[in-house]
Order: C-alpha cells, then sequence, then structure tokens
C-alpha cells in the first residue's frame, strides 16, 4: 500500500546509539504505511554502522551529502525528494512512542486543510556523558495557534512536527536566507513561515521523546541566544514593523517577553 506519511530525518555525527535508537522507533510504529528518508550531512564517525539492517528495507532512503550543509539546506534535499501528504521529523537523538505516527495522523485527516502543523506533548530525557538516564521529565501542555502574533508571544517550539507536505513546499521549505545559513533554530524559523498563512494544532497526547545530553547542539547558549533575537526582528520586520520586542531571561534563554507599538517608526532606530 501506498505510504502517507515520511520521516524525515537529518543527522550529522549522533553516534551509532542515538541514531540506531531514532530508527528503532520508527520501525516499531503501530502505523507501518511510512517512508523513512535519511539524510547524512556528511558525518564523519561510524553512527552509520548501527543502521546497515534498516538499510535494506525498501521503505528507507539514504541520502549523503558530500559537504556538510547544516540543518535546514539537508533537510530541504529530503523535503525535495518526498511525495507523500504528510511529514514527520524525527531528531537523530530523539524517538518517538509507538502510537506517534497513528495518533498524529489521524488528527491531521481530521484537521481543516489549513492546518499545517500538528503537535503535542514531549518528554524530557535527562542523560549524563556516559548514556545513564538522569531525570525523566513529561511536559504537558501546549495551545493551537492561528494568530501570528499570539504564536510568537508564546515562546512554543512544538515537538514532535508533523507537517502537511504541500504547506511545507508552499512557503519554500525551510528557510537558510539568515547569516547563519539555517543551520541554527530552523525549527523556530519554519514554524514561523507557516503561522503566516496556515494554522498550528496541538493535541494532548504524549508523543515524543526529546533527549537532553551534554552533546546537544542547543547548548550552545550564547549563540542560541544571538540567532532568537535575530530571529525575532526579522520576524517583525517581515509583519511590517508593527511592533518591537521586549526580551526576558528564563533559566539563562532569552524569551519574548511582549511587544510593544511601534508608532510608525523604524524598528532598528
Amino acid at each position: 500500500m501506498k505510504a502517507l506519511v515520511t520521516v524525515l530525518t537529518p543527522f550529522y555525527n549522533p553516534g551509532k546509539r542515538f541514531l540506531k535508537e531514532a530508527l528503532d522507533s520508527v520501525f516499531s510504529q503501530t502505523f507501518t504505511r511510512w517512508k523513512l528518508i535519511l539524510v547524512d550531512d556528511a558525518s564523519t564517525d561510524d553512527s552509520i554502522m548501527g543502521i546497515r539492517d534498516y538499510l535494506d528495507d525498501p521503505r528507507v532512503s539514504l541520502i549523503k551529502n558530500r559537504e556538510n550543509l547544516g540543518q535546514s539546506k539537508s533537510q530541504n534535499i529530503g523535503l525535495d525528494e518526498i511525495d507523500t501528504p504528510y511529514i514527520v521529523k524525527l531528531d537523530s537523538d530523539d524517538w518517538f512512542f509507538p502510537h506517534t505516527i497513528e495518533v498524529l495522523l489521524k488528527e491531521m485527516e481530521s484537521a481543516s486543510e489549513d492546518v499545517a502543523l500538528i503537535w503535542g506533548n514531549k518528554t524530557d530525557v535527562y542523560e549524563d556523558r556516559d548514556g545513564n538516564t538522569c531525570l525523566t521529565v513529561p511536559r504537558y501542555g501546549g495551545a493551537s495557534y492561528e494568530d501570528k502574533y499570539e504564536f510568537i508571544l508564546s515562546n512554543d517550539v512544538p515537538f514532535p512536527r508533523f507537517y502537511r507536505t504541500a504547506a511545507l513546499k508552499s512557503v519554500g521549505g525551510w528557510p537558510t536566507d539568515d547569516p547563519w545559513e539555517g543551520r541554527v533554530m530552523e525549527d523556530r524559523r519554519i514554524d514561523i513561515r507557516l503561522i503566516e498563512n496556515y494554522k498550528i494544532h496541538w493535541i494532548d497526547e504524549m508523543l515524543y521523546n526529546y533527549r537532553q545530553h551534554p552533546f546537544n547542539a542547543t547548548k550552545k547558549l550564547d549563540l542560541y541566544n544571538e540567532v532568537f533575537e535575530w530571529h525575532i526582528y526579522d520576524t517583525l520586520v517581515r509583519w511590517g514593523n508593527e511592533y518591537r520586542p521586549k526580551f526576558k531571561y528564563r533559566c539563562g534563554w532569552k524569551q519574548l517577553a511582549e511587544l510593544i507599538p511601534n508608532k510608525g517608526k523604524n524598528l532598528f532606530d
């Protein structure tokens, strides 16, 4: 039977254990009409050795970049190859619950055509350098959005990310026009492009395991705060300079606190 969902997993040196556990969770899904596209962003480690058995499955495709291009460009390479109506992102160090795709697909197929992204609840799994689980924290709560300013003020970062393929392609895929060429905070930037024309829908279901470990790219706090501020200013300019941002910090992370009416001034004055 024809696949309905493509799992998209870009990776760069994730390590054999992480990548294998991610793929194990795909192959353990209760819903089986999926494809899996892996994009190896010029990895130099041995992570591919742990998944060789999976590469024999006709549902799995592996794309190898000749040079390291970064997250967004790698995802866009994968997007070009996708012909299923829906896409779900799976980071190479995270994993799904067995029911994840089934629940997300059912919800999307009952949603209106202007819903571009569905997300749910996630569990943060904290590990030490040796791979031992130190703490597991379920994260409940979210919201559905159709107002773009409400969404940006929420500071929400949806997990998991179940996309309508046509919507992703209609906005040109993941943006790469920033100073970092889409290597950082690609999730927030694509959400903003989608909320400009579509709705984002949340369901109260536990659907994703997010691994917190010492090697996460998001541990680069100063870089992420710099990119976040650029992202907010870029977004507000795109939306017509109606507001200027006021920021706050939460556990060291920069967040948007409020939007102040701009009264016709240049945002950068």
